[in-house]
């Protein structure tokens, strides 16, 4: 029986990517409870995270120096930088969402939202807050004022909801393969629906709101043509992987798209004829995964390891001791900083 699971053991590993043994963190941020997110400000002299138990901290990213801690009655959903890192933008499973001034921790705006946020996503100039819980209640909320600007409510569930370019229209859709669409300044309503029929997991417009990817249960990724009402009613390319699709984006010149899902890969396509350019080997489910600022080398996340993909098939691997929740590059992709339900945010020499 020993002889068995030894010899099960070795073909696993040798079945596995090989990898650099993962290195020592930089810097530890030890929290009491598991982490939902992390980020750096915008000059990456602080770190914010948030966990399930309600708190946001905010550390000194140099030498991990607790800077101020504030508190929820209920786990928070997001925890988000504002205004260069001058405040803080968090939500809870309550559907309270705060406005914050980071030095002090104050509250500057808050507000109610019914039900559990699944959006919670400033417009770009970062005057207006876009939310959309998960029952299907949506709200413009003025950073500012406080105001409520629009409200929108889909008639079931969604899984997420976004600015269309021009910022002038809302989008939120569902798994049912429903998109809502909401003109913010005459409030006219409309929906389409995707022509293919499988459980949505996602979508990702392009730049100019021309294009659309789309991932499904079934492990499909398709790209359709758009004019922001309606889609093709055929897609444009198709890939597909062997599990659920956890995620698709886009590359910055719209020529390639990452994917990554329940099969245990992460891959790159080619948006014209969605011809395989590279997969990525995991020893588990993929949860994330992402460009560097040059789109020259890949984060991906598995279990308790953040993968750090260079040109070639053998990764570097960061370990936690628990899921690794997510992961970021800093600016200049010197470093990464990544989250767990092992409690910590750590921080990686790249």
């Amino acid at each position: 029986m020993l002889r068995a699971l030894l010899t099960v053991a070795l073909l696993y590993t040798l079945a596995c990517p090989v990898s650099a043994q993962s290195p020592e963190a930089e810097l530890v941020l030890q929290h009491e409870s598991g982490l939902v997110a992390a980020a750096w400000n915008a000059d990456e002299t602080r770190i914010l995270s948030a966990t399930e138990r309600g708190t946001a901290r905010v550390w000194n990213a140099a030498d991990g120096a607790l800077q101020l801690t504030v508190e929820s009655d209920a786990p928070l959903t997001h925890a988000i930088w504002l205004d260069g890192g001058a405040s803080i933008l968090t939500a809870d499973e309550s559907g309270i969402v705060t406005l914050r001034d980071a030095e002090e921790g104050g509250a500057l705006q808050s507000w109610q939202v019914a039900g559990l946020p699944m959006t919670v996503l400033p417009n770009a100039a970062e005057t207006r807050l876009l939310v959309f819980a998960r029952g299907g209640a949506g709200a413009i909320l003025d950073l500012e004022s406080g105001a409520q600007i629009a409200s929108f409510e889909a008639p079931e569930a969604i899984l997420e909801a976004g600015w269309s370019a021009g910022e002038r229209e809302v989008r939120a859709w569902s798994e049912t393969g429903q998109v809502y669409v909401w003109d913010i300044e005459t409030g006219a309503a409309s929906s389409f629906s995707l022509p293919y029929r499988a459980l949505l997991r996602g979508l990702a417009w392009n730049a100019a709101d021309s294009r659309v990817l789309a991932w499904f249960g079934n492990g499909v990724v398709h790209i359709y043509e758009t004019d922001g009402a309606s889609v093709g009613s055929r897609a444009l390319s198709s890939a597909r992987h062997r599990s659920f699709a956890q995620r698709a984006l886009w590359s910055g010149d719209e020529a390639r798209v990452l994917s990554w899902a329940a099969d245990d890969t992460a891959r790159v396509w080619e948006v014209d004829g969605m011809r395989s350019l590279r997969v990525l080997q995991h020893e588990d489910w993929v949860i994330g995964a992402r460009w560097d600022p040059a789109e020259a080398r890949l984060l991906s996340w598995s279990h308790v390891y953040v993968y750090l993909w260079d040109e070639g098939d053998q990764p570097r691997r960061f370990r936690h001791r628990n899921l690794v929740r997510g992961a970021v590059w800093n600016a200049a992709a010197t470093r990464i900083l990544s989250w767990s339900w092992d409690g910590t945010a750590r921080v990686w020499r790249a």
